[in-house]
C-alpha cells in the first residue's frame, strides 16, 4: 500500500516539475540588461518599452522593424506600432474579437500598413491608426503580405473545391483625398478661376465609396412609377417618432426623404423587390400584403441582397489573382513590375505586375533541382536566394533568359542547412541555417568572406563595423565585420559575449543598425552601438526600391534554361 502511495507522490512532483519547466521555457522572466553587462559590449540602451499582455496565454508572437516603426503583434490578436527611435506606442488595434490566430507579417507602404488574421484584410493609416478598410478575403492567408504604393499582394489558399494549390490575390488601393487649405491661395489662375466648381473633400469621398454599396437598379419595364404626394412619408417629428421607421421610408435607398402628409406604405405591400420601389394599383395602397415567392427574384440570395439594408463596407477593388497547382510557400518578392513567387515543388514564378484579369502575363517560369529553404531577399533588383543543398544564388530579379528562365549572376556554397532569409548589407550578405552557422559573402561576386560556429546561426542586426548573432543557448556574440579572425581558414571568432537567454523571441532588424531584444513576457529593449557616430540610425538593409522604374531588361539568349542553380559553386 505504502509503495502505491509513494507512486503517487512520485508521479505528482514530476508532473509539478514537468508542469513548471514548461512554463518557465514559455514564459519569460527577462528584465532590461545590465549596464555594466553591455559596457562589456561597446553597447547601450537606447530604449525600454513593455507591452501587457493579456493573461499567461498571451505573447508577443510577431515583431518586425519597417522603416522609423516597429510593429508588434500578440497571440490573442493586438497590433501594435511603436516609434523605432523612442519606442513610444503610436497606436493600438484589435484584430478580429481576441481569439487566438495566426500571426502573419505585416506589409507597409508609404501611407498604409496591411495586416492579415484569420480572413480579413485589415488597413491602417502608418503613423494614426485609422482604419482604412477591412476587407474579407474569403480564404485564409498562408504567408505573409507585402505592398508597394499601388496594391497589396496576398497568398491565399484556394476556394473549397478548387484543388491543393494557392492563388496570389492583388488588391489595389484607393486613391488618397487631397484637402487644399481654404486660407491659402492658389498659385495656378485655372484653379483659382475654377474654386466656384470645386468639390468638397466629403464628395469625393462619396465618389470613392458610394453609400449603400448597391448596383443601380434595373430599368422598370412598366415605365417610370409615379407616386402621389399623398403616399409619401410624412417629415420627421410631424408622427411624433424621432427616429423614422423603415416601413415610414418612401425608398429603401439612400438618401432617404420625409414629407408631412400620408404615411409612406410598409415594405410589405410592394409588389416587386426589385428597385424603385412602387405600388401596383392606387386602389391597394393601404392593403398589407406579403409578396408570394413567385414575385421574389429567381435566387433567394439575389432577393436578400436587395432588401439589405446594411451599408456595404468598403472593400479593395480585385486587380487580378493567379493560381497555382501547389503550395506557396513565402511570402512574394517584388520588383517595380514583377511578382516573384516559390512553391513547394521548386517552381520560381514571376508575374507582371500589370496583369489583367484573365490576361495574367508570366514572364519567369523555371523549376529548381533543389528546393528553397527559406524566403529569398531583395536589394534594389538583385535577389538572394537560399537554396536546399547549402547553395546562396544571387539572380538578376529584373532579367531573365530567352526560356523563361531566372538569370544567375552567381552561386556561393555556404553549406548548412541554409534555412534562414539572407540578411544584406552595402557590401555583403549574411547567409545562415539552424545549427549551420553565419557566413559572410560578398554582393559583388559571391566570395566567401568568413563563417562562424555552427553553434551562433541566428543573426539579428549589423552596422558598419561589427556583426550582432545570437547561439543555440541565447547568447549575445559580437562579430567584426570586414575580417575573419583566422585569416587562413575563414573563421571568426567573437570579439564579446552576453548572456541574454531570457530574451526568446527573435528580432531581425532590416531597417538600421539598431538591435532589438524582445521576451514573450511583453518586454522589448533597443540597443545601439555606444559610439556617437551610431546615435543617430544608420540604414544597413539597402532597399529594394520597388516603387521606382526599373532598368531595361536584358533577355540573355542561354543555351540551359538556368543551369538548374547547381554548377561551379564557389567554395571556400
Amino acid at each position: 500500500m505504502w509503495q502505491r502511495c509513494l507512486v503517487v507522490v512520485v508521479a505528482a512532483v514530476l508532473s509539478c516539475m514537468l508542469a513548471s519547466a514548461q512554463q518557465s521555457n514559455v514564459y519569460s522572466k527577462a528584465v532590461p540588461p545590465d549596464k555594466a553587462v553591455l559596457e562589456r559590449l561597446n553597447l547601450k540602451t537606447e530604449w525600454v518599452q513593455f507591452l501587457p499582455v493579456e493573461g499567461n496565454r498571451d505573447a508577443l508572437l510577431q515583431i518586425q522593424t519597417l522603416d522609423d516603426q516597429v510593429f508588434v503583434q500578440t497571440r490573442t490578436g493586438v497590433l501594435v506600432a511603436l516609434d523605432a527611435l523612442t519606442g513610444r506606442i503610436q497606436w493600438v488595434a484589435r484584430l478580429g474579437n481576441g481569439s487566438y490566430g495566426n500571426a502573419h507579417p505585416v506589409a507597409a507602404n508609404s501611407r498604409f500598413v496591411f495586416c492579415a488574421y484569420l480572413t480579413k484584410l485589415y488597413t491602417f493609416h502608418r503613423y494614426t491608426g485609422a482604419t482604412e478598410f477591412v476587407a474579407e478575403l474569403g480564404a485564409a492567408p498562408t504567408a505573409g503580405l507585402v505592398a508597394d504604393e499601388s496594391g497589396v499582394y496576398c497568398v491565399l489558399g484556394l476556394r473549397s473545391g478548387s484543388g491543393g494549390g494557392h492563388r496570389i490575390a492583388v488588391y489595389n488601393l484607393p486613391r488618397p483625398i487631397t484637402i487644399n487649405d481654404p486660407l491659402k491661395p492658389s498659385d495656378d489662375p485655372l484653379a483659382r478661376a475654377s474654386k466656384s466648381t470645386a468639390t468638397s473633400p466629403v464628395d469625393d469621398l462619396l465618389k470613392r465609396y458610394p453609400p449603400g454599396g448597391l448596383a443601380p437598379p434595373p430599368p422598370d419595364e412598366f415605365g417610370t412609377s409615379y407616386r402621389p404626394k399623398d403616399l409619401q412619408a410624412p417629415v420627421g417629428g410631424a408622427t411624433g417618432q424621432r427616429t423614422p421607421s423603415v416601413s415610414t421610408l418612401p425608398s429603401v435607398v439612400p438618401p432617404y426623404s420625409l414629407d408631412n402628409r400620408a404615411p409612406a406604405p410598409s415594405l410589405n405591400t410592394l409588389a416587386s423587390l426589385r428597385q424603385p420601389y412602387h405600388l401596383r394599383l392606387e386602389s391597394g395602397r393601404y392593403v398589407q400584403q406579403t409578396p408570394s415567392i413567385a414575385m421574389q427574384m429567381p435566387s433567394v440570395s439575389s432577393s436578400m441582397l436587395l432588401s439589405d439594408l446594411r451599408p456595404k463596407p468598403i472593400e479593395p477593388p480585385l486587380r487580378w489573382e493567379y493560381a497555382l497547382t501547389a503550395r506557396i510557400l513565402y511570402p512574394p518578392n517584388l520588383t517595380p513590375t514583377r511578382v516573384y513567387a516559390v512553391t513547394e515543388d521548386n517552381i520560381v514564378v514571376a508575374i507582371n505586375k500589370n496583369s489583367e484579369p484573365g490576361k495574367i502575363t508570366v514572364e519567369v517560369n523555371d523549376r529548381l533541382t533543389a528546393p528553397i529553404a527559406a524566403r529569398p531577399s531583395s536589394s534594389g533588383q538583385e535577389h538572394y536566394v537560399p537554396m536546399g543543398n547549402g547553395l546562396l544564388v544571387g539572380i538578376d530579379a529584373s532579367s531573365g533568359t530567352l526560356s523563361g528562365g531566372l538569370l544567375v549572376k552567381w552561386r556561393s556554397d555556404v553549406g548548412g542547412l541554409n534555412n534562414h532569409s539572407p540578411f544584406i548589407t552595402k557590401d555583403h550578405v549574411y547567409a545562415s541555417g539552424d545549427d549551420s552557422g553565419v557566413v559572410c559573402v560578398r554582393r559583388a561576386d559571391g566570395e566567401i568572406l568568413w563563417r562562424t560556429d555552427n553553434n551562433a546561426d541566428t543573426l539579428i542586426g549589423a552596422n558598419e563595423e561589427f556583426v550582432y548573432i545570437r547561439d543555440r543557448q541565447g547568447r549575445l556574440l559580437v562579430y567584426d565585420a570586414k575580417r575573419p579572425t583566422d585569416t587562413a581558414r575563414k573563421r571568426a571568432v567573437p570579439l564579446g559575449s552576453a548572456n541574454l537567454s531570457e530574451f526568446n523571441v527573435h528580432i531581425l532588424n532590416t531597417a538600421n543598425d539598431r538591435i532589438y531584444l524582445a521576451a514573450n513576457n511583453g518586454l522589448i529593449v533597443c540597443l545601439r552601438d555606444a559610439a556617437p557616430k551610431y546615435a543617430k540610425p544608420m540604414v544597413i538593409w539597402p532597399p529594394a526600391e520597388i516603387n521606382k522604374p526599373e532598368k531595361p531588361r536584358v533577355i540573355v539568349d542561354s543555351p540551359e534554361k538556368n543551369n538548374d542553380m547547381n554548377p561551379e559553386p564557389k567554395k571556400d
